[in-house]
């Protein structure tokens, strides 16, 4: 059973997250909780407000997820903190983002790249315009370790939705170094061959975990932001690892998440390395 974190209030994109998650629970038993972090200072009429509008968004998933064990309730604190240590223990939170303003969320206007740097948790923003789709789930594969657990996460989520999986990964040439008077220049075909491989030993290791889920592979020659946001329209998820290199939040996201949040009109998750099984 997969447990699932809903960070909830009643704008559209937070709406728009809880009917994806209703949407992929559908067919599947998963344990939903549905967050509000709220101020203990707020006037207890809007308690009382909260109290409804979590007990329609149950009745919501419920409809739509029978076999699903749903409940809610709200979260003292701030935002992020407060929701990221409510699905510290789940295996997936769920949150809206509007695109018109990707760089604010649905809950209280705080920052996606907030919760994504501090969840230990994939994280999965939801469009405020998503709309139900069977589309393949798209992943990026990167050149390192980085996306290893996106890569695993993406093939379960293809797999567990009866769906495909597209692998993708994003080449380009490298930039010429100089070492005295000389520049070294590798040779095109032999830079995108060993990109080819790359491709190749990531397909490789999902047909190993999972034989017979059908797979496409993508070998594109643009950046990896551009090539994710080409495939969006063709796709019904994308899925991105992080490094989680750098001081600042922004860096911590990884600068292909950066480039693809707010972009897609389809639930965009972020994977931390440390959810590789």
């Amino acid at each position: 059973m997969q447990n699932i974190v809903v960070g909830y209030d009643e704008s559209a994109a937070a709406r728009s997250a809880l009917e994806w998650v209703a949407d992929r629970c559908a067919d599947r038993t998963c344990t939903v909780v549905l967050a509000m972090v709220t101020s203990a200072l707020a006037p207890a009429g809007d308690h009382s407000k909260n109290r409804l509008a979590l007990h329609e968004a149950e009745r919501r998933v419920r409809d739509r997820s029978p076999g699903s064990h749903v409940e809610s309730h709200r979260v003292g604190g701030t935002m992020p903190k407060a929701l990221v240590m409510e699905a510290d223990h789940a295996d997936l939170l769920a949150i809206g983002v509007h695109r018109g303003r990707p760089i604010r969320t649905a809950l209280g206007g705080w920052m996606p790249s907030r919760v994504i740097a501090r969840a230990d948790t994939p994280v999965c923003l939801v469009p405020d315009d998503w709309s139900a789709s069977d589309e393949p789930v798209t992943v990026g594969v990167d050149d390192d370790a980085s996306s290893d657990a996106a890569l695993m996460f993406a093939a379960r989520e293809a797999e567990a939705g009866g769906g495909r999986l597209r692998i993708v990964h994003a080449w380009s040439m490298p930039t010429p170094t100089m070492e005295g008077a000389v520049a070294l220049l590798a040779s095109p075909l032999q830079v995108k061959e060993g990109h080819r491989q790359i491709l190749r030993d990531a397909v490789r290791r999902v047909r190993q975990a999972r034989p017979t889920l059908d797979i496409e592979e993508r070998l594109i020659a643009a950046p990896p932001g551009g090539a994710l946001c080409a495939e969006g329209p063709r796709s019904s998820m994308v899925v991105i690892g992080t490094h989680r290199r750098g001081v600042l939040e922004a860096g911590l996201i990884g600068s292909v998440a950066r480039d693809v949040i707010g972009e897609v009109d389809i639930p965009v998750c972020v994977v931390p390395p440390v959810t590789a099984q």
